[in-house]
């Protein structure tokens, strides 16, 4: 046998794996961009219902903090701490106690679920107000961040918009995919929609209903991870 012709089969078997591994974040794509959706409408709820505070973007957080140092008026230091602290728990759990080589669907799968569980509690916790509703929900973020990082699916982060924006508006174009722009805008524009949809919600039904419309969207990401398709790789 040539060595031209082993080096095409060899070519070939990579063309195939690498193949498998888009398909894969293919067919990923759908249920990430329903957790981006649930994202806009977590922060719109915990902004307008909780108390002004992010449970999803943890810069917004930073900075309220630091204003609540200056004494700036209308600063409120003890919510964002409180999520800064609940997203970093959420974030451990999955580092703590997910596999490492848990496949990308189990692992979405069941974050989704335990956030659909969080979002329940915290949808009858604020009917007494405090903080216990805003570290019930940033736990849940903290969890979907750590769990959507590790499958590292370029533009699509859930959360992270800044570096989103930047890499669709700065990034040259022998530096990302057609894909990857595509999933960037999708983000940013799925954001938008879920921050939107989030306010108009509390507005008219109220936190409590939106934080458990916000556990079912949860549950339909679940569900939606499981069926996306047979499992490739990492799946």
């Amino acid at each position: 046998m040539s060595s031209g012709t082993i080096g095409r089969r060899r070519g070939g078997r990579l063309s195939a794996a690498t193949k498998a591994v888009l398909d894969q974040g293919d067919r990923l794509v759908p249920p990430l961009l329903m957790l981006t959706l649930l994202s806009g409408v977590i922060d719109a709820v915990s902004l307008l219902g909780l108390g002004h505070v992010f449970v999803a973007n943890m810069t917004g957080n930073l900075v309220l903090v630091g204003l609540s140092l200056t004494g700036a008026p209308g600063s409120w230091a003890a919510g964002p701490v409180v999520a800064l602290g609940g997203f970093v728990v959420g974030a451990l759990l999955v580092r703590a106690v997910a596999p490492r080589r848990a496949g990308h669907r189990a692992l979405l799968g069941v974050c989704a679920a335990l956030e659909a569980a969080l979002f329940v509690v915290a949808a009858l916790a604020s009917y007494d107000g405090g903080v216990l509703p805003i570290l019930l929900c940033a736990v849940a973020l903290g969890m979907q961040n750590a769990a959507v990082r590790r499958l590292g699916l370029a533009g699509l982060t859930t959360t992270v918009m800044t570096s989103t924006l930047t890499g669709l508006v700065a990034d040259r174009a022998e530096r990302r995919t057609a894909s990857t722009s595509r999933r960037q805008a999708l983000s940013v524009l799925t954001l938008v929609a879920g921050a939107g949809a989030g306010a108009v919600a509390v507005r008219w039904a109220g936190t409590p209903w939106t934080l458990t419309a916000v556990a079912v969207l949860a549950v339909a990401v679940a569900v939606t991870v499981s069926v996306v398709g047979p499992p490739g790789p990492g799946g």
